[in-house]
């Protein structure tokens, strides 16, 4: 199965169950032009997705003593009513306090002595912006751990999270496909995810292939539900980069783990030969997070026959423009052996969002397109 099984088969035609054995859907979003994928539950769906997401917040260290701030919507996203329901399952204290407002969280956190949130990545670094911003020191603070996820994000950025809050990250993963979060998840050891076998069988293969991989082998995640009722999924492909592997974890949960994800197949670009992924370029701008910002934007143009690929980052008061301009650019040629024009903004200047944020645009089919985004950023950082 694939992406596109769930697309074609829009709104229910991949059911099990008759309609009325199911109490919940929740699905993505869709953009524009595309049907939304769509997750159904019954029951027992619900029941057990419940208990892989307290799973998953007790691996990360949370018990009932704690309180839980979640910080994604309870809509058609799996993760707001994901979470809250295995929050509450825990038996922890629930603030289901929803997306944005990031000031007032910060309220909440601190009036509510919050010690466990979850978020986007980049919601996590927009906290630590405003923290900034405010004058709240971590030590202001009560937090000790965050479940992350629904992104991609390098290591460099959890470092960047855990250094100004104050807490251990945690990463996550799951699909509205197979039920939401509740897959993966990393333990308190922070080394690899694990994968609940339990309740899905993994493979990794070739994307281009299909062939089966080998343990350790980078490819393609598939996911085979050994529970789900209403819609379960048969050897998916979930478009998900990594490696599998079994646990030998010192925390002492058995069956498979899985590496960070690497990116999605449909993120990586091949510019001038070389397979490109936003995550390599993340963690060279956050290992200069001395020079800049947390706000980033990379973007895929370009330039007669050849694509080109430029970075666009937020410099830090006082720093020499210059010289971070170098040093990032001298670091990006080391790291994907390509070179990547690397543009600087006053800090305030890149568009934030207090959602899932965009760190990628791809003008590669509009020419002049890149010249005038260029042209508005550059007007807006002089004004």
């Amino acid at each position: 199965m694939d992406k596109k099984d769930f697309l074609e088969s829009f709104p229910d035609k991949l059911l099990c169950v008759e309609h009325a054995e199911l109490i919940r859907m929740h699905a993505t979003s869709g953009t524009s032009g595309h049907r939304p994928t769509c997750g159904f539950y019954t029951r027992n769906d619900l029941e057990t997705w419940e208990y892989l997401c307290a799973r998953n917040l007790g691996a990360i260290g949370m018990t009932k003593n704690d309180v839980f701030q979640n910080t994604t919507s309870a809509g058609l996203f799996t993760g707001g009513f994901g979470y809250s329901q295995g929050c509450t399952r825990l038996g922890a204290m629930l603030i289901p306090f929803g997306p944005g407002n990031t000031a007032r969280q910060l309220e909440f956190f601190q009036a509510f002595k919050v010690t466990s949130f979850h978020a986007i990545p980049s919601f996590g670094l927009r906290l630590a912006e405003v923290m900034e911003e405010e004058e709240i020191k971590k030590e202001d603070l009560f937090l000790k751990y965050a479940i992350l996820g629904a992104e991609g994000w390098a290591e460099s950025t959890r470092d960047t999270i855990e250094a100004r809050l104050g807490i251990k990250a945690h990463d996550n993963y799951g699909l509205t496909e197979a039920c939401g979060p509740g897959v993966s998840v990393e333990c308190q050891e922070q080394d690899g995810m694990h994968l609940w076998t339990d309740h899905f069988y993994p493979e990794i293969i070739d994307p281009k292939t299909g062939e089966v991989l080998g343990e350790g082998e980078t490819g393609e995640l598939v996911l085979t539900s050994l529970w789900k009722e209403a819609l379960p999924i048969f050897r998916y492909r979930t478009g998900d980069m990594t490696s599998l592997y079994k646990s030998e974890c010192p925390c002492g949960r058995t069956g498979y783990m899985i590496s960070r994800i690497k990116g999605r197949k449909d993120d990586m670009k091949i510019i001038k030969g070389v397979n490109i992924y936003p995550s390599m370029i993340e963690e060279e701008i956050f290992n200069l997070s001395e020079y800049f910002s947390d706000i980033f934007l990379i973007v895929y143009h370009t330039v007669g026959v050849y694509d080109q690929v430029s970075v666009n980052v937020e410099i830090r008061e006082g720093v020499n423009q210059a010289k971070a301009k170098q040093e990032l650019e001298k670091n990006l040629r080391e790291a994907t052996f390509i070179r990547i024009e690397v543009n600087t903004f006053p800090k305030g200047t890149l568009p934030r969002q207090e959602g899932k944020a965009i760190r990628v645009k791809d003008l590669r089919d509009r020419p002049e397109g890149y010249k005038g985004w260029l042209k508005q950023m550059n007007k807006k950082s002089n004004s």
